[in-house]
């Protein structure tokens, strides 16, 4: 592929089977179709779903979003977070990780996708057999230019209401991910607001919501005029990579 590889990621979608019901007092349907909708003015790649993309883990909820990507021709990366139901997820979206990782090609670039979700937890953890197989697929080519996606923030993103429900225990992949010279960007959901932050070279990203977003830094949710938004990756030549936001 020439120039570089364009991904809207799509996250926290939140949508319930019924969609004349809310979320949070916005419909999350109608916040979805939206942004896709501006989205899709910018031709992008590939879409990439960083999870609670369902609000009640219901197939018709599936149904709905499958419908919604669908519409836009464009491929779509997904994973799971808290809300959904990992085995179903991916009966939709083939090759969203379950029990293992995954992971594609796109040029020189690798995308890796990985589960961080817990049982009927809110909180994540990476399991110690994700993060075996995790190694031994960065150790083999330590030099590629990586992007990792999951749901739960691995760093603190400075909002409490939503930290406390954080990927627990991430010393040994913050670890692993230092010592892979070809990691470039890790990028999540989970936390319905913008998070920039770099550590030690590595763009540390957390995706805004398409259905609502809070205010950062906040103890409790609270309601951002920001609106539906996603954020918008370029995997460039030689490892280069850049990102900025997108509003509905």
């Amino acid at each position: 592929m020439n120039g570089p590889i364009r991904i809207a990621q799509i996250t926290d979608c939140h949508l319930p089977a019924d969609s004349r019901l809310g979320y949070r007092d916005v419909n999350a349907h109608s916040n979805l179709e939206a942004l896709l909708q501006t989205i899709s003015n910018y031709t992008p790649d590939l879409l990439l779903a960083t999870g609670d993309l369902s609000e009640d883990a219901s197939p018709a909820s599936y149904h709905a979003l499958q419908a919604y990507f669908d519409s836009t021709g464009v491929p779509v990366l997904a994973l799971p977070g808290n809300h959904d139901d990992a085995e179903l997820l991916a009966q939709f979206f083939p090759g969203s990780p379950v029990d293992d990782v995954s992971v594609s090609g796109h040029g020189e670039w690798q995308i890796i996708r990985l589960n961080s979700c817990l049982n009927r937890k809110p909180e994540g953890r990476l399991t110690g057999h994700t993060l075996k197989k995790l190694e031994q697929l960065l150790l083999c080519e330590p030099q590629r230019p990586r992007l990792i996606a999951l749901h739960h923030q691995p760093i603190p993103v400075g909002s409490p209401w939503i930290d406390k429900y954080r990927m627990f225990e991430p010393e040994a992949f913050l670890e692993l991910i230092d010592q892979t010279p070809g990691v470039r960007a890790v990028v999540w959901g989970h936390v319905h607001q913008i998070f920039d932050a770099k550590m030690d070279g590595i763009a540390m990203l957390g995706g805004p919501s398409s259905s609502i977003n809070s205010v950062p830094g906040m103890d409790k949710f609270t309601a951002d005029a920001l609106g539906p938004a996603c954020r918008w990756l370029e995997l460039g030549v030689n490892g280069s990579f850049s990102s900025r936001i997108i509003t509905a």
